[in-house]
């Protein structure tokens, strides 16, 4: 065998391997389907056992349905209009107080995850959201920026989200009368998110896609998007913080956002990040992450997965359940 031959068979062996190993449609459905699986029994369950909003248990897991609708594959609708139903219920009980600017549990993070459940929903701006979205208004800070109630990693402690959730939300929800006080609270809110420090995985993330929600430039947009694909660690997967391992909650979340902003699923890290979770499912269905929170509230079981971790682990099941579902694109 010449030399010359020899290079273009490795190469085709190489090029042939890669190939093998990229994940097919078959097996990103199913994980998918068996992600949901988790999800609806979770959220099915959690009424049972609280009565107020929760993210973890309704705006995480109605992302994943949405994103399985939108992939064609089947999901329980009769759920997703129940966790709706019960995410109006919530807030409209606190409606008054809301108008007033009155706290409420968890503040603008709990209430921006909600309009964030409404509007995957298809909910319109009415009564409620109007008390929703003037809460919002008369709690950002001096600075521009949103801050979470309380600090805890990863869902609850960053004030990058936070600020990008609560401005997005603002602008999908503002009624007429609102708008002349929401133009500004947004601008203001993009101005502090320009120099705001990007820590953690969440914050770089929601950078990224707050860039392109709230209209960012391009050049803006690019360079987060390099920050985030060289974040990617070796096994295909990206870590919440420098000093942790690869989990679920931030793989999923990234290669979530990196679909939003248009990353075509072909990509070459957006394929090793797909590999990394389908590698990682747990055989009930799940994904698996270690709680860093310290506990504020009394501990209850809602029955899902891995015991004192299920909180994040359902939220972190969220976000890889919808991003393997987004790599599907639209329904055929």
């Amino acid at each position: 065998m010449t030399r010359c031959f020899a290079i273009v068979c490795a190469i085709g062996s190489i090029i042939t391997s890669a190939s093998a190993a990229e994940p097919d449609r078959e097996t990103i459905q199913r994980s998918v389907e068996r992600g949901l699986v988790v999800l609806e029994r979770g959220a099915k369950a959690y009424p049972s056992h609280q009565t107020c909003f929760a993210c973890h248990h309704q705006t995480l897991p109605m992302l994943a349905m949405t994103a399985a609708r939108n992939a064609g594959l089947r999901f329980d609708a009769e759920l997703f209009q129940a966790q709706r139903d019960f995410t109006r219920k919530n807030f409209n009980e606190r409606k008054a107080r809301l108008a007033k600017g009155e706290h409420v549990g968890g503040r603008a993070a709990t209430v921006s995850y909600g309009l964030w459940a409404l509007r995957l929903a298809g909910d319109k701006p009415d009564e409620l959201t109007e008390a929703m979205t003037s809460y919002l208004l008369s709690v950002q800070l001096p600075d521009g920026r949103w801050k979470p109630q309380s600090i805890r990693p990863p869902l609850e402690s960053s004030f990058v989200s936070c600020t990008v959730l609560v401005a997005w939300t603002l602008r999908e929800f503002a009624s007429d009368a609102q708008r002349e006080q929401v133009t500004p609270a947004i601008e203001r809110a993009k101005a502090w998110l320009a120099t705001a420090s990007l820590d953690e995985q969440e914050d770089l993330n929601f950078a990224l896609w707050g860039e392109r929600l709230l209209g960012g430039s391009d050049e803006r947009i690019n360079s987060l998007k390099q920050r985030v694909l060289d974040a990617q660690q070796p096994d295909g997967g990206w870590r919440q913080k420098q000093d942790l391992t690869s989990d679920a909650y931030a793989t999923g979340q990234t290669l979530f956002v990196l679909s939003e902003i248009g990353t075509p699923a072909t990509d070459a890290a957006h394929h090793k990040g797909i590999e990394f979770l389908l590698r990682t499912q747990e055989a009930d269905g799940s994904w698996h992450v270690v709680t860093r929170s310290k506990p504020i509230q009394p501990w209850f079981d809602n029955g899902d997965p891995h015991d004192k971790d299920q909180f994040i682990s359902i939220t972190a099941s969220g976000w890889a359940t919808a991003a393997l579902a987004r790599s599907l694109g639209p329904a055929r």
